[in-house]
């Protein structure tokens, strides 16, 4: 009974929070009451302010969950067997990908950063920093191997992660020219390009 009261609530959060992640993304931080949140998550604020102490907490609960298991499948593929340029380009895939599924969210994040109490801010840098350190290590695996171009990992793995936030941006110059698939293996490519030798 306790774990099935423990798995509603936890169903419950997560609701709440895709809810508060639509109507911020929408209407923006400063537009919104807690009751607006509520009404739309169908809810009382009763119900909502369970979860939250303010209403910045909605906003810390919707940045927590942008990179939610990017890390986790980043780390299996460089586990996974195969060559250091695979798994590069793998894993550029596997973070493209998920940006994609979260481009409101990172547009809102940007907007809304500053909002965010410091310790909220400094999670989600080290969420971010966290993925980055993945790719940095992989370039620094392939330069050490002679796969990859001697270059400034930290450099270019930032550039990836900002490959993944490029379209929450831009998207709409982007839109009917090409597929989310297109522009995936386009990026993919033309980062693999710059840092491949060429052996």
């Amino acid at each position: 009974m306790k774990r099935e009261r423990s798995v509603r609530s936890s169903e419950k959060l997560s609701h709440i929070t895709a809810v508060a992640s639509r109507e911020i993304t929408t209407h923006g931080f400063d537009n919104l009451a807690v009751s607006d949140i509520a009404d739309a998550a169908g809810v009382s604020v009763g119900g909502i302010y369970r979860y939250i102490t303010t209403k910045t907490d909605l906003l810390v609960m919707v940045c927590k969950g942008i990179y939610d298991g990017v890390r986790e499948e980043l780390g299996e593929i460089v586990a996974s067997e195969g060559l250091l340029d695979e798994k590069l380009a793998a894993a550029i895939d596997a973070y493209l990908r998920a940006c994609e599924g979260q481009r409101q969210q990172i547009a809102m994040v940007y907007r809304e950063y500053r909002r965010l109490p410091g310790d909220a801010q400094r999670f989600f840098m080290q969420r971010e920093q966290a993925i980055a350190d993945v790719f940095a290590d992989l370039l620094r695996a392939g330069a050490k191997s002679g796969v990859f171009r001697p270059a400034d990992a930290t450099v270019l793995a930032m550039d990836i992660v900002f490959l993944g936030h490029l379209p929450s941006f831009k998207h709409w110059a982007l839109g009917g020219v090409v597929t989310d698939d297109e522009l995936r293996r386009e990026q993919v490519a033309i980062f693999m390009d710059r840092v491949r030798t060429d052996q």
